[in-house]
């Protein structure tokens, strides 16, 4: 008898943690804005983000911002405006930044239309995912589809998650001969 009590005490205390846990996630889901870009229009080609330059050291990247190191990348939460934005920077082998990524969660379509349009206005589109493309990442074939903007320095990715049950969102700037590089290898 007492073990049933101790039992239906403990499936109490988690049922109502579980219930606590879910209300307080709602609540700051709900209170969450999603990022959005600006639509100032851009001079190309783009030489930084957010006051970081394509050409800056990774040490110094990382004295300056205060980011921290992971071996050929670094994460760091810029400040813009009255936003914190959380930016991966990523270096080869030589030491050479090649890319800063943006990552924004799981798909929400809305937020993606918005996207598409604003980096239009900003940057100018190059290239929409054909009708191929889609197709194969519909049917699963293919794990990511592309939208290029600003000559290849700007993408705005919808990927697959490592296990494939999520959609994920993602933006990429480049420094201009890395993402006409990369521009050429998406509309392939």
């Amino acid at each position: 008898m007492k073990i049933l009590k101790i039992a239906s005490a403990s499936a109490l205390a988690l049922t109502a943690a579980f219930l606590i846990s879910g209300c307080s996630n709602n609540e700051s889901e709900a209170n969450t804005k999603p990022w959005l870009p600006d639509t100032a229009v851009v001079k190309l080609p783009i030489e930084e983000y957010l006051g970081i330059p394509f050409n800056i050291a990774r040490e110094d990247a990382k004295d300056k911002f205060g980011c921290t190191a992971y071996e050929l990348s670094l994460s760091c939460k810029i400040k813009n405006g009255d936003i914190e934005e959380q930016i991966w920077l990523i270096y080869n082998e030589a030491g050479r930044m090649v890319l800063m990524k943006k990552e924004l969660g799981y798909f929400n379509k809305t937020v993606a239309d918005t996207i598409i349009e604003r980096f239009t206005i900003k940057y100018g589109l190059d290239f929409t995912p054909t009708e191929g493309q889609e197709s194969a990442f519909a049917a699963g074939i293919r794990k990511s589809k592309t939208y290029i903007f600003g000559g290849g320095q700007v993408a705005f990715q919808i990927g697959r998650s490592m296990n494939n049950r999520n959609e994920l969102m993602l933006i990429y700037f480049f420094p201009e001969d890395v993402g006409t590089t990369f521009a050429k290898s998406v509309q392939e």
